[in-house]
């Protein structure tokens, strides 16, 4: 019994695994979307976690903010959003 209790918490960490390295692709994914300018169809990004801000000169996200992208982000920003602290609004 206690066996597969074991054997069944190793699935499921494994599940939960492949989901964070889907999760982080994708987050690249974007992040180097933005790195390069390629944002043409205008998306609106949020915080992940509402309960946060963000601030810099010329960019800010408070709670369920959602806004485009400045056309030149920041280092900063584009770090924010590749560590999946800032990310794309759903439509």
């Amino acid at each position: 019994m206690a066996k597969k209790k074991q054997e069944d918490a190793q699935v499921a960490s494994a599940e939960e695994t492949d989901v964070t390295v889907e999760a982080t692709e994708e987050t690249q994914k974007e992040a180097e979307k933005v790195r390069t300018g390629d944002t043409k169809d205008s998306k609106k990004y949020k915080l992940a976690d509402p309960s946060t801000s963000y601030s810099e000169p010329r960019f800010t996200l408070v709670g369920d903010q959602e806004k485009e992208l400045p056309e030149n982000p920041s280092p900063q920003l584009i770090e924010r959003i590749r560590n999946g602290f800032i990310v794309e609004a759903s439509k």
